[in-house]
C-alpha cells in the first residue's frame, strides 16, 4: 500500500496540533470562517519552503505594519506562533512523494550567532552598520530561526532578526515563492515577462488553451514591449488585442494561475480563495484545466476556497481524473476545541453533495 501523504504542524496560527493525511496531486481546503483554511495553506508552503524569504513573504502578504514591527520588535513573529505563545517551537512534519521526507522546527531566541556579516559579499545599504548597532547598544531584538532536517539532504539553518530599523536575514535567499494570495498582487509588467517566458519554453499555448475554455472568443496572446510591459489578448473581433487588465478580474487571476503553475520550479503550487474573480458558470471547466495541467507537469496543487460552488465544480471535474483529488474541510472539534481536518476524496465528496451532507465552503 502506498504511505499517505501527510502533514502534522504543532503551535502553529491558530493550531495547537494538526494531523491532515490524505493528500493527492489537486487538493481543495475548505470549512467555516476563521477555520484556519488560509494558515494550513501558509504551513505548507513553510514546510515546502522552509526558508527565511517564506516568513517574510507572509508578513507582506497578511500586510503587517513594519512601523509596528520596529517600535516592538520582540514581538515580531507571534502572530505565527499559537496563542502568540513564542516560547513552545512550532514544529512541521510530513510526507509527500517525490519530496524528502522532513522536519521543521521553528523557534525564537535572543541570540544573534547565527548572522554571520561577509565583508566582501555583504555590501547593501549599511547590513553591517545595522548589525553593529545592534551588538553594541541595547536596541531590542528578537530572532526567528529555521531549522530544516531531511532524510536526503543536508540540514537547512536560516535565521531572521527583528529590530527597530526592520529585519536582517542570515541568508540572501533568492527563492520565487509560489503563493497566490485571495488578492492578487502581480503587475500586469510581471504577468507580461512570466509569459514571454514561458512563450519561449513553448509553452505559451498551454496558457491560450485555459483562457479559451473560459472566453471561447479569445484566439491569441501576445507582447509588444515598444508600447508597453503588458499581455495582450487578442480576439475574433481584436486582433490586434487589448491589454489583459480590460477583460476583467476572471481573465486576470486565471491567467496569473496558469503562469504560476507554469513557473514553478519545484512543481507546487498554493492558492488562497481560488474562487475570486471566477463565475460559477466556468468554475467547473477551470477546474478541469487545473486537473489537467497539474497531471501534465506532476504539480501539486493546494487550494482554500469559501464557496460551496466551487467545491461543487471540483468534485464534477475531480470525476475526470481517478484519484487525483482531495477534498479537506477545517472544523472545530467539540470534543477536544482543537481545530480537525476530515478528508474526503473525490468520490466521497461527490456521495456527501448528493446526499445532502454538510459541506461548509464558506
Amino acid at each position: 500500500m502506498d504511505k499517505s501523504q501527510y502533514i502534522n504542524i504543532k503551535n502553529f496560527r491558530c493550531f495547537k496540533e494538526l494531523e491532515v493525511n490524505g493528500f493527492k496531486r489537486v487538493n481543495l481546503i475548505g470549512g467555516k470562517n476563521n477555520a484556519g483554511k488560509t494558515s494550513l495553506l501558509e504551513a505548507l508552503l513553510i514546510y515546502f519552503y522552509p526558508v527565511t524569504q517564506s516568513i517574510m513573504a507572509l508578513k507582506n502578504l497578511r500586510k503587517e505594519s513594519l512601523d509596528v514591527i520596529k517600535k516592538a520588535p520582540k514581538d515580531a513573529w507571534k502572530s505565527f506562533f499559537y496563542s502568540q505563545n513564542t516560547e513552545i517551537p512550532i514544529d512541521l512534519e510530513g510526507y509527500f512523494e517525490n519530496f524528502s521526507e522532513q522536519k521543521i522546527k521553528i523557534s525564537v531566541s535572543q541570540s544573534l550567532k547565527s548572522i554571520v556579516i561577509d565583508d566582501e559579499n555583504n555590501e547593501e545599504e549599511g547590513i553591517k552598520q545595522i548589525f553593529n548597532y545592534i551588538t553594541h547598544t541595547d536596541s531590542p531584538f528578537s530572532t526567528l530561526e529555521i531549522e530544516q532536517k531531511s532524510n536526503q539532504e543536508k540540514p537547512y539553518t536560516g535565521s531572521l532578526v527583528a529590530h527597530n530599523r526592520g529585519f536582517i536575514s542570515s541568508l540572501n535567499d533568492e527563492y520565487s515563492i509560489p503563493f497566490i494570495p485571495s488578492s492578487f498582487p502581480h503587475s500586469s509588467e510581471n504577468i507580461a515577462k512570466q509569459y514571454d517566458k514561458i512563450d519561449y519554453e513553448g509553452k505559451g499555448g498551454e496558457v491560450l488553451r485555459i483562457l479559451k475554455i473560459l472566453d471561447p472568443s479569445i484566439t491569441g496572446l501576445r507582447t509588444y514591449s515598444f508600447i508597453e510591459p503588458t499581455l495582450y489578448i487578442q480576439t475574433k473581433t481584436q486582433t490586434r488585442g487589448l491589454p489583459i487588465f480590460l477583460f476583467g478580474d476572471a481573465i486576470y487571476r486565471v491567467t496569473a494561475i496558469i503562469l504560476e503553475l507554469l513557473n514553478t520550479e519545484e512543481n507546487i503550487l498554493f492558492i488562497d480563495e481560488i474562487e475570486n474573480g471566477i463565475h460559477y458558470t466556468n468554475q467547473q471547466s477551470f477546474w478541469q484545466g487545473l486537473f489537467s495541467l497539474a497531471e501534465e507537469l506532476d504539480t501539486l496543487i493546494f487550494a482554500t476556497t469559501h464557496s460551496l460552488e466551487m467545491i461543487k465544480a471540483f468534485a464534477e471535474a475531480g470525476k475526470n481524473f481517478p484519484d487525483q483529488g482531495a477534498y479537506f474541510e477545517l472544523a472545530y472539534s467539540p470534543r477536544t476545541d482543537n481545530i480537525v481536518a476530515i478528508n474526503r476524496d473525490i468520490e466521497l465528496l461527490e456521495y456527501d453533495l448528493e446526499h445532502g451532507k454538510a459541506i461548509r465552503g464558506e
